[in-house]
């Protein structure tokens, strides 16, 4: 006997909520940096909403249930325990400086104007730092295959500070990995041995490694953190800035894990 009309809405409107829920708590923890997703995070809410309204009516609710609940745990813990700084502890790398042939900084993506964001300005500001205190006469800077120019818009802003120092350009690279052999290649035909690398905090760790994977001296050098608070993510009132810092923090762990699997860190 088929359910009534109000009876297969019900459970729809019901799965839909759980679905939201979910979608929420994953834009929320921003999961999809895990897997380098780094687009709306909407149509992940969305997407989850349409999925769990589907679910609730089959036998599958349950494990729709389970995903929402072990999502809400994951939320707390992200928020609430040591877990977030424990991650942060081993991912930081600061080399004492030393002079080196290049600073190499990292690439970050740019906003669709041309303007940068948060963490590409972090970077270079910290690169032209060390060239502007002459720690290198040189900035390598890589470029990913979409978006406005990073090598531009350094122009423009080492203009404005006067600086003139030589910029080699990399790319275009969409991973550390990439980003490792195209500097690896551009330092054998200059003859550069050492380089400065300047990144985030959280990723100082596994640019570095990707780098001496190909046989070259590192100084890492981490770029000032803005987007939370990297030094006092154990402090009792952080929970924003634990829950900003998480998916970043997974994102290198797993990041870690794969390219050691893959052979490419030791």
């Amino acid at each position: 006997m088929a359910e009534p009309r109000h009876a297969v809405w019900k459970d729809i409107l019901t799965g839909a909520s759980f679905g939201l829920l979910a979608g929420i708590l994953i834009k929320d923890l921003d999961l999809t940096a895990v897997v380098s997703y780094w687009g709306d995070r909407g149509l992940v809410v969305a997407s989850a909403t349409l999925v769990g309204a589907a679910l609730w009516p089959t036998r599958l609710r349950g494990l729709l249930g389970f995903g929402v609940l072990s999502l809400a745990i994951l939320w707390s813990a992200a928020a609430f325990t040591p877990l977030t700084a424990w991650m942060a502890g081993s991912l930081e790398r600061r080399d004492p400086l030393r002079k080196a042939d290049a600073v190499f900084v990292l690439a970050s993506s740019l906003q669709e104007d041309g303007e940068f964001s948060t963490p590409a300005m972090s970077r270079l500001l910290r690169g032209l730092e060390l060239l502007a205190e002459g720690w290198a006469p040189r900035l390598i800077l890589s470029e990913l295959p979409h978006g406005p120019s990073y090598r531009n818009a350094a122009c423009e802003l080492m203009d404005r500070f006067g600086l003139d120092h030589e910029i080699v350009s990399v790319g275009p690279v969409s991973s550390t990995h990439d980003e490792a052999v195209a500097v690896a290649e551009v330092a054998r035909d200059y003859g550069f041995e050492h380089l400065l690398v300047v990144s985030s905090p959280s990723h100082t760790r596994r640019a570095a490694a990707a780098l001496e994977a190909q046989k070259l001296r590192v100084t890492a050098v981490p770029a000032q953190e803005t987007r939370f608070d990297y030094e006092n993510l154990d402090d009792a009132w952080g929970s924003d800035h634990r829950l900003r810092a998480f998916p970043m923090l997974l994102h290198e762990h797993v990041g870690l894990f794969v390219y050691r699997l893959r052979g490419w860190i030791e």
